[in-house]
């Protein structure tokens, strides 16, 4: 199992590991994926059971600012909340239900306003019997510590083209869940099963490596701002 950060749980005494920028996280599971990766015939480059974590609050983040594609992020943003991109072919919207079986997350809302401590406030994203299975499956909002922590599971997330996006709208869920609670965000952490990235897609992550290991060590703003 490979983590870009340590477990978010400390003995007594020991401080919290600190949890960098979306931006940093995206940039380190690309670099992982690449350095760490298997072949998987010959198209692409795949590590698994992969942990990430990211502040839900993402407003400002420097490399998602200079080096996401604003279409893949607009498309994910369909996906997540609207009627589905042309590209994917589904919607999660539709496919997600909470503990009440909504898909708007109230229902998540209200189970976690009248059992703060509930390990059910959980969406499953199913697919539509189809045989195509949603990239996202689980998604599992927790009340601690006076915050949410929201935890996904990722069968599978294209690295470098989707993850950030993905990890977006993630963080909308979170900070909707959180807004309705009147509690801070906190952090989104991920399981991914399938951490990959193309091979046709290697020379634009070369180049987007070299850049973004540019940005983050000349200092410059990354991260909530």
């Amino acid at each position: 199992m490979r983590r870009l950060r340590s477990r978010s749980g400390s003995r007594s005494g020991e401080a919290a590991p600190k949890i960098g920028s979306l931006g940093e996280t995206w940039i380190n599971l690309v670099q992982m994926t690449v350095q760490s990766g298997k072949s998987v015939n010959g198209e692409s480059v795949e590590l698994l059971g992969v942990e990430v974590a990211f502040p839900a609050g993402v407003q400002g983040d420097e490399m998602i600012r200079q080096f996401g594609d604003s279409r893949m992020m607009d498309e994910m943003e369909k996906v997540f909340f609207g009627q589905g991109a042309k590209a994917t072919a589904h919607c999660y919207a539709k496919l997600m239900r909470g503990p009440g079986g909504r898909d708007d997350l109230e229902d998540v809302i209200a189970l976690l306003r009248a059992e703060p401590a509930s390990k059910r406030a959980v969406v499953t994203i199913s697919g539509p019997g189809d045989g195509t299975v949603p990239c996202i499956n689980v998604v599992q909002f927790l009340v601690r510590a006076g915050a949410l922590r929201t935890i996904y599971f990722a069968r599978g997330q294209d690295a470098f083209k989707k993850f950030y996006a993905d990890a977006l709208c993630l963080a909308k869920m979170a900070r909707q869940v959180a807004e309705g609670l009147g509690l801070p965000a906190g952090t989104v952490s991920g399981f991914i099963g399938s951490s990959h990235v193309y091979q046709e897609d290697r020379p634009a992550i070369e180049e987007f490596l070299a850049r973004g290991k540019r940005l983050l060590t000349n200092g410059k703003p990354k991260g909530v701002r």
